[in-house]
């Protein structure tokens, strides 16, 4: 047990910008899914199995970016590598709960799509807070009524 907390707590922050973007993920996902097969049941469905599926992909692939330090357009090319790992999941699950693979195309590629953009502005969010954050430990390390 003592392994999982110290997992929980050493990715505290990734765990719970997963959170945030899971929940994101589902409102999306529902909306989508409901415009292109008219199926509450079935956009309900893929609005839950399809963004868990997922949120395992984004914490591995926001592990595998924290790795890398590349300033110059970051979260774009962040944005399009989750992008591909997105279509790939995305088109499995589709057709395994619409049985069609017409709408498991159409909901990969439209999905995903409409998700990049709730994708940029989540990651930006998240690193205008880690800035913050960044700022406020250096101005109370750099205080001196703090020595």
């Amino acid at each position: 047990m003592s392994h999982i907390k110290l997992v929980l707590r050493n990715n505290r922050r990734t765990f719970v910008k997963t959170l945030s973007y899971y929940a994101l993920h589902i409102v999306v996902a529902a909306c989508v899914a409901f415009a292109v097969t008219g199926d509450w049941l079935a956009a309900l469905t893929l609005s839950l199995l399809e963004p868990t599926v997922q949120a395992f992909a984004y914490f591995a692939h926001d592990k595998v970016w924290a790795r890398l330090r590349l300033q110059r357009l970051r979260t774009l090319i962040k944005t399009g590598s989750y992008y591909a790992v997105h279509l790939i999941i995305a088109t499995g699950v589709a057709y395994v709960v619409t049985g069609d693979l017409i709408a498991a195309l159409t909901l990969s590629l439209l999905e995903p799509t409409v998700q990049m953009a709730f994708f940029y502005v989540h990651e930006k969010i998240w690193d205008r807070n880690a800035a913050r954050e960044t700022a406020g430990q250096m101005a109370v390390s750099l205080n001196p009524a703090n020595s």
